[in-house]
């Protein structure tokens, strides 16, 4: 019975995806290998029934046991899977947490206020690519708990901040050309919205940076995988 697992989509660089293929053929090269001199070690071609079998599952058993320990990984999944649990250890995020409050457990993106880590939300960005990737549950419940977690108190004080400041004069107009609705009412709104002063801005941007999601986590583990 397979393990349950825990589905992402992280954006990332379409040439960062591509090494990343790359990695995971040649440890997939690596386990057939492996296999390859267990069976041999075992001496499964001189094996019949009962005995073969039971070299089958002795060297199924420590296949598998490789895995799990991330010395053998074969798939995208157990690449990732593996740099997950390394960069969560990095940042000191690998300790007990608690659930996601249910108010917050469907939240989708970024928290308000934050930002890419390209950019901020209205600058383009060079994460073109998609990776689909299947943690074990157990890390996905992780991963998304000590991102939420982590970034709380700054996510916390951006809120407060975007109470404050709200969206600033640029982005409502952004949102009247968006709407098709730029009229000298919504200019007006605009001029009069209140506007930060260099201190607040390098506040936001000083919470903004603290801010960690399960996608910067993820593209970290691919950076990993690619060192």
């Amino acid at each position: 019975m397979p393990l349950p697992v825990a589905p992402f989509v992280v954006a990332v660089r379409p040439e960062d995806l591509v090494a990343l293929n790359a990695v995971v053929r040649k440890l997939r090269a690596a386990e057939v290998a492996w296999l390859d001199e267990a069976r041999e070690a075992a001496g499964l071609r001189l094996l019949r029934g009962t005995a073969a079998s039971a070299a089958r599952g002795r060297i199924r058993t420590e296949f598998e046991r490789l895995r799990a320990k991330g010395k053998l990984a074969g798939t995208r999944d157990l690449v990732i899977a593996r740099e997950v649990r390394a960069e969560l250890k990095f940042r000191k995020m690998n300790g007990a947490c608690e659930p996601v409050p249910v108010e917050d457990a469907r939240a989708p993106g970024r928290p308000v206020g934050t930002r890419s880590r390209s950019g901020s939300v209205l600058d383009p960005t060079d994460l073109t690519g998609r990776m689909a990737v299947r943690l074990p549950a157990d890390l996905g419940e992780h991963l998304t708990r000590a991102c939420y977690w982590k970034s709380a108190p700054a996510v916390k004080a951006l809120r407060e901040w975007q109470e404050i400041w709200g969206d600033g004069p640029e982005v409502l107009i952004r949102q009247a050309e968006r709407a098709g609705a730029l009229t000298v009412l919504s200019l007006m709104a605009a001029a009069m919205a209140p506007r930060p002063t260099a201190d607040d801005l390098l506040e936001k941007a000083r919470l903004q940076a603290m801010v960690v999601t399960t996608g910067d986590i993820l593209r970290a583990a691919v950076d990993r995988a690619l060192r």
